[in-house]
């Protein structure tokens, strides 16, 4: 299993916590839950001092497994950033999960003491049915930090129990610090929904800013870890595409640390391939989470003309029923005509969020303020 420099980052961290005796064992951030499939589901949270990290799983709510992850023969330990993975789980199935983390008191090769346990209250959560006839879900995206319009967003939702959100790019203005990540929007998903109902985190330019943007991942679980994927969820083929940033790789305040064209490039060939496959191209609708809109035209900036150039052609030949973006701070809705690429696209600023509803023939797409008040409604059929 790869594990990134800042597990070793926490981890020199964790040792100066087994070095001072620590106070007493606590959660400090989460649960948050992510990756959640027809199969299986990602828990992870934060503790207070290095731990034992477990999840008690339980199909009834009744009788609970203890699930505990193990690399090359050695169960998880040590770390202050948890993340446990449960498999085998069934399709369009209800399961209840309680966290379990158990501090490291002497952490030595021939001797380990161990402090405190703590189990948390139950959670319950759904696993997706790929057969399923209809998929609702809330895009949030240019949230910045603001957790205050990210809870109005969430509060005036007319979306009971979506199925998923969705978090559309620069969710904060840049990664510099490691609480910023749960400062910024994290917590307050947790405060929320984020125990028990997923999100889908597309990436935008602004968390490729800052110290720790290159450690991002680490928050979050994706299935091929990367910023960009597909996956199935009812009647709906998802692609997530990442922008990468927004100016060329040369520009100055990238301060020689930047390769962005390459990285796309990359992305476009994983792109072509998708887009070939069966399960693909026989999904009743195809949605694109993207946080630049890819659409034609000049005057963009480099960024939205890059993915424009050679996104885009892509992307109309795919037979997409929707793009969803943010990133210009202004709502915009354009018609398959107007988009340059024969797929319509809803851009949500960085006061509105968008509600979508897909059964049937068709999608249904509100876009709201941060109030609830109604500032876009319509209506998108499958191609």
């Amino acid at each position: 299993m790869k594990r990134s420099i800042l597990v070793f980052v926490y981890g020199f961290w964790a040792m100066a916590l087994f070095s001072q005796g620590g106070g007493r064992l606590t959660i400090t951030h989460g649960p948050w839950i992510q990756n959640v499939t027809s199969a299986g589901a990602t828990v992870m949270w934060t503790t207070s001092l290095p731990a034992v990290p477990g999840v008690f799983l339980s199909a009834d709510g009744v009788k609970y497994d203890l699930i505990q992850n193990s690399v090359d023969g050695m169960i998880n330990a040590g770390d202050t950033l948890h993340k446990v993975r449960i498999q085998g789980l069934k399709p369009g199935e209800t399961y209840v999960y309680k966290v379990y983390s158990r501090s490291i008191d002497v952490f030595e090769p021939y001797k380990i003491t161990y402090r405190d346990t703590l189990i948390t209250a139950p959670v319950s959560f759904r696993t997706p049915d790929p057969e399923a006839p209809e998929v609702s879900f809330i895009v949030l995206n240019d949230v910045h930090g603001r957790t205050d319009k990210m809870a109005g967003y969430i509060n005036n939702t007319a979306i009971e129990d979506p199925d998923f959100y969705v978090f559309n790019g620069d969710m904060i203005d840049y990664f510099q610090s490691r609480d910023q990540i749960f400062k910024g929007f994290l917590d307050t998903a947790v405060f929320y929904f984020a125990k028990s109902t997923p999100f889908i985190y597309v990436r935008g330019n602004h968390e490729a800013r800052g110290m720790y943007a290159r450690y991002f991942k680490d928050f979050f679980d994706f299935e091929y870890d990367r910023f960009y994927g597909s996956f199935r969820i009812g009647p709906v083929q998802f692609l997530v595409l990442d922008c990468g940033e927004d100016k060329p790789d040369d520009n100055q305040y990238y301060f020689q640390l930047a390769a962005y064209d390459n990285y796309r490039f990359t992305q476009l060939g994983w792109l072509k391939k998708e887009i070939s496959k069966p399960g693909f191209r026989e999904a009743p609708f195809r949605i694109v989470l993207v946080h630049m809109p890819v659409i034609a035209g000049s005057d963009q900036g480099y960024g939205m003309e890059f993915l424009s150039r050679h996104f885009g052609p892509v992307l109309r030949e795919a037979g997409i029923d929707l793009m969803l973006s943010g990133h210009t701070h202004r709502f915009a809705s354009l018609s398959s005509e107007e988009s340059g690429f024969s797929y319509p696209v809803l851009v949500s600023s960085n006061n509105s969020f968008t509600e979508v509803t897909v059964s049937g023939q068709v999608i249904k797409a509100v876009v709201r303020d941060t109030k609830g008040s109604e500032i876009f409604k319509s209506e998108f059929k499958s191609r």
